[in-house]
């Protein structure tokens, strides 16, 4: 009999289902065996979910931000004393194998990839005829969607990846990391599969929101290419998959900031989102709800204050663009929503700013005694992604003019005039701003400036230099992120560290 071994990505045993009313909304169950388990619908349902709850785990989302923003131009860590000399070494760009946030990215990254394979193996042996509330068929997808999705944040994150196509076993410790291409390959595979057995997301009744969709393993996929410079592809897929769904199933929100409040979540412009619970029974870390967004609220009434923007981002905005006032939370707008009192305990702001995008007024605040019920969702995927994905492909394949007509499109949502001279590497370079206005405090802004190869321009300039004087920036060493040295010893060597 097959057990469900802890491997060194530290998986986790299947989940079970609760009477929670979201798909993403579970609680754990505990450690089963494969072969005994998979025997009805309601197991194979308990599997899919064992893998998406790591959506939303605070050790998730919470490198989303660590990683992506507060390593950038765009934020400081901020926070507390003791929260920034945790994170100095990290901000200053002096990456080190034992920041507890990158081991928290490790292994809620295999976690989920881990409990995918358990899912498609065990679903994939069950009869179609056991389904009735889902298909066979929708429920694989999601798992394959969910193993794409970490499996890509993990890639784009470390590079070569140890490669698991089935439910790991003691056996694969001595596994080896393998050539990122290698790893790509198989998320392009995985996703092209998701695409045929997924539903899109207009196919979804209102209490499934949330779920995978064929959109979003399209989508997904689009960004895969993208990454790897494959823009015929990347442009082909967008063409023939998704704008066809525009304005019918997709457009964008005609208001900027309207995207991030918790009145449109799931909105026309979203395409994949994470669900966390408006409920205000929860306590502590088992919570539903979105810890990521209070440890970004201002401290202490609405957070810890982590992950403040810049006033280098302020300034990086152009005038009467509408995105910055949807993405940095002046002080003056805090004082105006806050009691006097909480407003007065304001404690440790660093830059005047905060995110918001996360940030939740006290009328909408979910839960009066504990500190991790903030209800709001998470955005993933959305049009407008989309869109510069699109702009960027036609841009790097000498479509200049189709590329400027997709970049404005979220340009003109802005308030902003189109571009209609841009050609070539300027054209390029004016895209690669728009996705820094449009997803500034997603934890977008790192990994588009090591992959377009921009990251050493930025780190070195006078500005960012005076923004963070000790931060240094080193090429073919900061460029991949360290693997945490517990899965190094783990591995008995087999798994071998980045540069540092």
């Amino acid at each position: 009999m097959k057990t469900l071994t802890k491997i060194f990505a530290g998986a986790l045993g299947l989940f079970a289902l609760t009477g929670c009313e979201s798909f993403l909304d579970k609680s754990a169950l505990g450690q089963m065996t494969t072969d005994g388990f998979f025997q009805t619908e309601n197991d194979a349902i308990a599997s899919v979910v064992g893998a998406t709850t790591i959506y939303k785990d605070y050790r998730y989302t919470r490198s989303i931000w660590s990683l992506g923003d507060i390593t950038t131009d765009d934020a400081t860590t901020s926070g507390s004393d003791n929260d920034m000399a945790a994170a100095r070494r990290w901000e200053n760009l002096d990456f080190h194998a034992d920041y507890s946030r990158i081991n928290d990215r490790w292994l809620t990254c295999f976690r989920a990839i881990n409990r995918s394979l358990q899912a498609i193996d065990g679903i994939s042996k069950m009869d179609a005829g056991l389904f009735s509330r889902y298909t066979k068929d929708q429920l694989l997808g999601e798992a394959y969607f969910t193993k794409s999705y970490f499996y890509f944040e993990a890639v784009r994150t470390w590079g070569d990846l140890p490669i698991y196509t089935a439910t790991p076993t003691l056996a694969d410790k001595s596994k080896t990391r393998q050539p990122k291409a290698d790893v790509y390959a198989m998320i392009e595979e995985d996703l092209l599969t998701a695409t045929g057995l997924l539903p899109r997301k207009a196919q979804l009744p209102a209490s499934d929101l949330g779920r995978a969709t064929s959109d979003a393993a399209w989508a997904l996929l689009a960004k895969v290419y993208l990454y790897q410079e494959e823009y015929k592809e990347a442009k082909q897929v967008i063409e023939e998959n998704l704008l066809p769904l525009v304005p019918d199933e997709y457009e964008l929100m005609e208001n900027f900031e309207d995207i991030f409040s918790m009145a449109n979540e799931h909105c026309k412009e979203s395409i994949f989102e994470i669900n966390f619970r408006h409920k205000s029974d929860d306590t502590g870390l088992t919570t539903t709800g979105n810890y990521s967004a209070y440890a970004q609220g201002p401290r202490p009434f609405a957070g810890y204050g982590g992950n403040q923007p810049l006033q280098l981002l302020a300034d990086a905005f152009e005038p009467g663009d509408a995105r910055k006032e949807g993405t940095l939370l002046t002080l003056d707008e805090l004082q105006a929503w806050e009691t006097p009192e909480d407003f007065a305990s304001l404690q440790f702001d660093h830059t005047g700013y905060y995110n918001q995008k996360v940030y939740i007024k006290p009328e909408e605040r979910i839960g009066t005694e504990d500190i991790f019920t903030m209800p709001n969702n998470l955005r993933i995927l959305r049009l407008s992604e989309v869109y510069l994905i699109y702009a960027e492909a036609c841009c790097k394949l000498g479509e200049d003019a189709l590329a400027r007509e997709y970049m404005n499109k979220v340009r003109r949502r802005a308030g902003l005039e189109d571009n209609t001279t841009a050609t070539g590497d300027e054209l390029f370079d004016a895209i690669i701003d728009e996705n820094r206005y449009e997803f500034a405090m997603e934890g977008h802004r790192w990994f588009d400036l090591v992959r377009t190869g921009k990251a050493a321009e930025v780190f070195s300039s006078p500005e960012f230099k005076a923004a963070k004087p000790n931060a240094v920036y080193k090429p073919g060493i900061n460029d991949l992120f360290p693997i945490p040295q517990t899965e190094i010893d783990n591995s008995q060597g087999h798994i071998v560290q980045n540069p540092l």
